[in-house]
C-alpha cells in the first residue's frame, strides 16, 4: 500500500477549516494535517440537525475528534481562554 503524503480533509466542512499544521523539524516522520474549528463544526451540527449545543459538542468529541484515520488525520481545535488552563483572565 502506498504511504499517504497529503492531509485528510473532512467532507463538506471547508468553511470550518482553519489551516494546516506541519510536522516539527525534529520529527522524522509525519505529514501535514488539516486543522478544523471544533466549535464551528458543533455550531453547524446544532443548526443543521436540530441538536442542542451540548449534543453537537458531544457528537464532535465522540465521532470526529477521536476518529483515528492514520497519517494525515485532521486535528480539531476548541476555542479556549486561560481560565480553561486554570489561569485567571487578565482584566
Amino acid at each position: 500500500m502506498a504511504r499517504r503524503t497529503h492531509p485528510i480533509l473532512l467532507a463538506n466542512l471547508d468553511d470550518c477549516l482553519l489551516g494546516v499544521m506541519y510536522p516539527k523539524a525534529t520529527e522524522r516522520t509525519g505529514i501535514p494535517v488539516a486543522v478544523y474549528s471544533a466549535d464551528m463544526i458543533a455550531a453547524r451540527l446544532r443548526d443543521n440537525h436540530n441538536l442542542t449545543l451540548h449534543e453537537a459538542r458531544a457528537f464532535v468529541t465522540d465521532n470526529i475528534e477521536t476518529n483515528e484515520m492514520g497519517p494525515g488525520t485532521p486535528r480539531l481545535i476548541w476555542a479556549a481562554t486561560s481560565e480553561d488552563f486554570g489561569q485567571p483572565v487578565n482584566p
